[in-house]
Parts: C-alpha cells; sequence; structure tokens
C-alpha cells in the first residue's frame, strides 16, 4: 500500500471530514474502519471521520509527513491538489524543481515535476521541452545555413560525412539557410531507401522514419517555395506518413511511385487494412489482394533514379 495514498487520504479526512471510496484506497479504507476511524456517511461510496479518533489520525499522519499542514500549503501555491497521491509523492521532486531559462527535455521535466518520465508532469514548465529528435538528410550542392550568427558550409558537411546529422536543439539558433537553395526536397519512409536513392545533386533528401516525422518536418518548414516528393513503402502506413507530413508542413502532397511499380506485383501480402488510395492502378491491384510493396525492393532497379528524376522535372512549382 502506497504510504502517499495514506498520507493524501488521512490529510482529506482531517481537512474536510470525508473521503470518497475507490478501487485505490477500498483497502486502506478497511483498515480504517477496523480501527474505529471512519464510518459510514450514509451516502453511496462515502466515508466520515470518527470525530472520537482525530486525534489518532492526526498523530499518524504527523508521522508519515511531519511538516504535513506546510506541504498541503506549498502543494496547493502550485495550483495542484494535495489530495492527489501522485502529487504527494512527488514532493521531493516538486521542491526541486528546475527552473533553468535553457531547452529541457521533457522526460527529465516530467520525472522532475511529476510522477515519472512517462507521466505527464504536474507543473507547466519554465522553459521549452524538447524531445531531443535528431534529424537525417543529405543536402543539395551549395546549401549553407545561419546558425547563432555563424554560416555553416552544410553542402560541405554532406560531402565530408554523406549526410547531416542536426539534432532538435541545433534548430533554436536556426535564422536562415543561404546559398543554394535545393530544386525539390524528396522524404524517404526507409533508411535504405534514404542512404542510396539516386536523386540529382539539386536535391535535398529526408529521412523520414513513420514513427519520428518531427524533424523532417521542421526541414521541409523552412522551404516554403520548394516542391516536395515523399517516396516511401506501397501500403497503408506509408500513404499515412505522407499524410501526416503534409499535414504538419501544409505542403502539397506528391507521392513517387515509380512508373514500372506495377512489375513488383503481386507484392507481399499484409494483415492491414487499406482504406483511400491513390488514383493509381498499382494501388488498387494491391488493396484489391490484401498485399503491400515496400520502396526498398525499387532500390537496385536501373530504371528508379532516371524515373524519379522525370518525375521530380515534372511537377509543377510550389506556391509562393
Amino acid at each position: 500500500m502506497s504510504i502517499s495514498l495514506e498520507i493524501a487520504t488521512l490529510g482529506r479526512l482531517i481537512e474536510t471530514g470525508l473521503v470518497k471510496e475507490s478501487g485505490r484506497n477500498k483497502r486502506l479504507l478497511g483498515r480504517l474502519e477496523t480501527a474505529l476511524w471512519i464510518e459510514r456517511s450514509g451516502r453511496k461510496m462515502e466515508w466520515r471521520l470518527n470525530p472520537e479518533r482525530k486525534s489518532a489520525i492526526g498523530k499518524r499522519l504527523a508521522e508519515l509527513l511531519p511538516s504535513w499542514p506546510d506541504e498541503f500549503v506549498f502543494v496547493r501555491s502550485l495550483t495542484l491538489d494535495p489530495y492527489d497521491p501522485q502529487v504527494i509523492g512527488s514532493l521531493a521532486v516538486l521542491k526541486q524543481r528546475n527552473t533553468a531559462l535553457g531547452p529541457i527535455n521533457r522526460r527529465n521535466w516530467n520525472a522532475a515535476a511529476g510522477l515519472s518520465p512517462k507521466h505527464r508532469a504536474k507543473l507547466p514548465s519554465p522553459t521549452q521541452l524538447t524531445k531531443d529528435w535528431v534529424l537525417r538528410f543529405r543536402p543539395n550542392d551549395g546549401l549553407k545555413g545561419v546558425f547563432g550568427g555563424q554560416e555553416i558550409d552544410i553542402s560541405r558537411m554532406g560531402e565530408i560525412s554523406t549526410e547531416c546529422v542536426f539534432p532538435e536543439r541545433m534548430w533554436f539558433t536556426f535564422e536562415l539557410f543561404t546559398g543554394t537553395p535545393p530544386d525539390i526536397l524528396i522524404t524517404c519512409e526507409n533508411l535504405g531507401a534514404y542512404v542510396d536513392l539516386p536523386a540529382s545533386s539539386s536535391s535535398l533528401i529526408i529521412y523520414a522514419p513513420g514513427d519520428d516525422i518531427e524533424g523532417a518536418s521542421v526541414l521541409l518548414a523552412k522551404f516554403p517555395q520548394v516542391s516536395w516528393v515523399h517516396f516511401g513503402d506501397l501500403d497503408p502506413k506509408g500513404i499515412e506518413i505522407a499524410k501526416a507530413l503534409s499535414r504538419r508542413t501544409g505542403k502539397k502532397l506528391n507521392l513517387f511511385v515509380p512508373s514500372f511499380a506495377e512489375e513488383y506485383l503481386p507484392g507481399r501480402h499484409f494483415n492491414g487494412i487499406w482504406e483511400d488510395i491513390p488514383d493509381l492502378p498499382v494501388f488498387a491491384q494491391l488493396k484489391k489482394n490484401g498485399h503491400r510493396i515496400f520502396q526498398e525492393v525499387f532500390m537496385l532497379d536501373d530504371r528508379l533514379g532516371k524515373d524519379f528524376r522525370v518525375y521530380c522535372a515534372a511537377l509543377p512549382p510550389a506556391l509562393p
């Protein structure tokens, strides 16, 4: 049984004289009833303090949390509820919460101002919270950018390391892109396709895995006047990733499907459900048969690079 639960329950009894029964406190209330500290109030699932036992309850509460009156005042000063066991359990970290002005990882803040890294914090953050995602992208030739007042040759970075890796916090200092902008923005769902995609040197290629597209969304939004193409798996999840990126950025979605994709039918069977599909024969066939095609199967096809460049060149310009 949680000490925090007992403190919160006894404090409620001392201050209000009443407590509601729940699945969480049922066992504790049974103990208090046996000790004759509480009795039924006459209302459903409600117990009231036995006035003759109030001093005993107060003594027990003081044993568990000697400074409980001050602690309850402190909790209320944060606009939190001292009758919430989670709040009582978080007293130590609430008192030592980080008030730094710099960014803080949201899991660290949740742990310092709540119950655990996985639970929502009990207090609003005094600073910017981060997930600390990392964005991977292959820059186009000539691309540069200004971060914190310093110009960085992003294209050169890509030449040296084959790609650029920018963490979320780096974007807090972003000012503008300089040098040569890309002709086209390309997002790839899977890592293999991203690293080996035979796109032109004027393309900016972004890794956008289905469960982590925040970084890709940030970079896409930095180029509002550049057209965007998504290349992913030919399955419901691949389509949803593309739609999610479009929703986040407000950019018109252009979905690249190799012109020779039907040659790779029937694809692989899967247990997912096809719903709305793009108006292309290959999707109609995949939906009919309950199949999918992974984008990696196209990567070693000699026609892919030319097909991709032809598709991108035919796109209308992005709206200004």
